[in-house]
């Protein structure tokens, strides 16, 4: 009777350790940016009056994943290059594929060269490097 009850008790963890493996990694990838807020004109070019608009995937993502983007700008006096002028903070709700980050600015933006760069949960997942021209 022991014996039997050790097998099940092998069996069952056999099958959670094999559910936990097959369990998606969470994935984020197609990162680009747009010139509107449905992505429907990718650019990596934007005029100063333009809002910047970045979408990604994400796949296999748990509800309540906190995502962050800190905005840099380069090569453009009384702006630091290495501090963002800009962090988002989101937390991931179920149910979307992709997600967008919208930042517009009350003035022109600058022109320059610029990268956001995306963190899942703390972890860099990915970069997006941009322009803003005349």
């Amino acid at each position: 009777m022991k014996t039997h009850r050790f097998f099940i008790l092998l069996t069952l963890l056999a099958v959670l350790f094999s559910l936990a493996a097959c369990a998606p990694s969470p994935k984020v990838s197609n990162f680009y940016m747009a010139k509107d807020n449905q992505g429907a004109n990718p650019t990596t070019t934007f005029a100063p009056t333009d809002a910047f608009n970045l979408f990604f995937d994400v796949n296999g993502v748990q509800a309540g994943t906190a995502f962050e983007t800190r905005w840099y700008v380069f090569n453009v006096p009384g702006h630091d290059s290495n501090t963002p002028f800009k962090t988002v903070d989101e937390t991931y709700t179920s149910g979307s594929s992709t997600l967008l980050f919208h930042l517009t600015n009350t003035a022109n933006w600058p022109i320059g060269q610029y990268r956001v760069d995306v963190y899942m949960s703390g972890n860099k997942v990915g970069a997006v490097p941009f322009s803003v021209a005349p």
